[in-house]
């Protein structure tokens, strides 16, 4: 938290005019997170535990039964590539202005997200889920699944598909690679660079084209690059006709 104090205070100091949304879990619900973005007019998406807050789970609680308009049904499919297919189904509610007054006194007017998911998956095996997030974006019928699957959820992608990935593959984030400070922004910075150009290949046709079948884990991936670095070479006139040369990649993003 400390550490967040002071990151939010350089940015706004370096980019005053810059818009901000911060996507930010459990840990920062309460009133010096609200009242820093009321201050810096931030917009926020944060998630809500079931044991953080309770005064505003009472409050939601207590209002919700009397909104009935407030509520929205989303339901998709993806469909895999062996043609079986998956749904999801999302029931969301929200309430607007619902008062929190934190332990300095100071009262914030918070809108709240609910979210239950029900998926069903290829083999007809239920999961069912529940979310809740605070924010202080406006909330109607047209933005609530963006905001929370676009806005909310990508949270969790950021901290499961980004950070976890580069601390627990071979990119090895969390090994002590110099104690200098200077050093250590720059190889973070060549870290999600590699990481970045990773996921391109990964995720782009060239590769489903060389390797139609797959190379089955990214693991394989990574060892292929390796060796292609170390063996293979272009000569300058490859290069130039390759350069020369006009070509699609598309990525997906699925």
């Amino acid at each position: 938290m400390k550490a967040f104090y002071r990151l939010v205070k350089r940015l706004k100091t370096r980019f005053p005019r810059l818009p901000v949304c911060l996507l930010l879990d459990g840990l920062y619900a309460g009133g010096p997170t609200f009242q820093i973005c009321a201050d810096y007019d931030w917009k926020y998406l944060i998630v809500l535990r079931e044991e953080d807050l309770p005064q505003l789970h009472r409050s939601f609680a207590a209002v919700i039964p009397h909104l009935p308009h407030q509520s929205k049904q989303v339901c998709f499919q993806e469909v895999t590539s062996v043609g079986r297919t998956a749904w999801t189904q999302q029931d969301y509610r929200w309430a607007e202005a619902l008062r929190y007054t934190d332990q300095q006194k100071r009262v914030h007017q918070l809108n709240l997200i609910e979210c239950r998911e029900m998926q069903t998956d290829t083999q007809a095996q239920v999961t069912n889920l529940h979310f809740k997030w605070i924010t202080n974006f406006s909330l109607t019928s047209r933005n609530i699944d963006r905001l929370a699957n676009h806005g909310g959820r990508l949270r969790w992608k950021i901290e499961n598909e980004g950070f976890n990935v580069q601390k627990n593959s071979d990119l090895k984030l969390e090994h002590a690679y110099s104690h200098d400070p200077t050093a250590r922004k720059v190889f973070y910075l060549l870290l999600q660079l590699a990481h970045l150009i990773f996921q391109l290949i990964q995720h782009g046709s060239l590769l489903r084209q060389s390797f139609p079948n797959g190379l089955r884990t990214a693991k394989n991936l990574a060892r292929r690059l390796l060796e292609a670095w170390r063996n293979l070479s272009l000569s300058a006139s490859a290069f130039l006709h390759l350069a020369a040369g006009s070509f699609q990649i598309r990525l997906d993003s699925s």
